[in-house]
């Protein structure tokens, strides 16, 4: 995968210095499509990316029992708190178990569980304090880090070099979810890797880095995935 570059003050491309990038545990970006299941897709892609091997879980699960944790409706999003609880105490089956549905649904009546025929995999968390360094730190110890950002117009068109940069004002209202999955340099400045949930066509096949000046003020939870149930 190409790891995108930045633009010096004399308009020459430079290239990242990537110091960790565990985008080999994953496989393909996935993508929500228009259901609010971001902290869904980054909390199974996090549980996912910790386990051996590339074996995606069912989102579906973990939405449909965090957002009872939570005590929303269908197509409402869910907290950092009870994506963490889901993970530990319903677990998730793999992905065929319970595919994802890709549209918006009318029929909660029957938006239930199916009964699976495969193991339940839980895992426990730890709860970080959202800071830059903490991030760094556990990435740097090869565990990625589930997290959830504010973002803003610069988050939605990534550039050619792959780097979100600036300094937008920050918008409470448009909160995501994402796996930090590697960290950087450019220029000078630090930058974290980020896998996003809107499919391949985002960013660099589904990845940005996001600079230290544009995430800093965004960050507002974070966790990372501790030992497997």
């Amino acid at each position: 995968m190409g790891g995108g570059a930045g633009e010096s003050a004399s308009g020459r491309l430079m290239p990242i210095s990537i110091i960790k990038d565990l985008r080999g545990h994953f496989g393909p970006a996935r993508d929500q499509d228009p259901r609010p299941t971001c902290m869904a897709f980054a909390g199974s892609d996090a549980h996912a990316g910790a386990r051996p091997g590339w074996n995606p879980l069912s989102v579906e699960w973990a939405y449909y029992h965090a957002l009872l944790r939570d005590g929303s409706k269908p197509h409402e999003g869910l907290s950092l708190a009870a994506m963490l609880a889901t993970l530990e105490n319903d677990g998730q089956p793999v992905e065929v178990e319970w595919p994802y549905i890709a549209s918006l649904f009318a029929d909660f009546a029957s938006y239930r569980p199916p009964i699976v025929g495969s193991a339940i995999f839980k895992r426990k968390s730890k709860v970080l304090s959202a800071t830059i360094d903490e991030i760094l730190a556990y990435l740097g110890a090869d565990r990625p880090v589930l997290f959830l950002m504010s973002i803003s117009p610069l988050f939605y068109s990534v550039p050619s070099s792959g780097i979100v940069s600036g300094t937008e004002p920050i918008q409470r209202n448009r909160i995501h979810a994402l796996v930090a999955v590697g960290h950087g340099t450019n220029s000078g400045k630090r930058l974290v890797l980020v896998r996003n949930s809107w499919g391949e066509g985002w960013g660099l096949n589904g990845h940005a880095w996001l600079d230290e000046e544009y995430l800093k003020p965004r960050l507002l939870g974070a966790a990372a995935m501790a030992e497997e149930i």
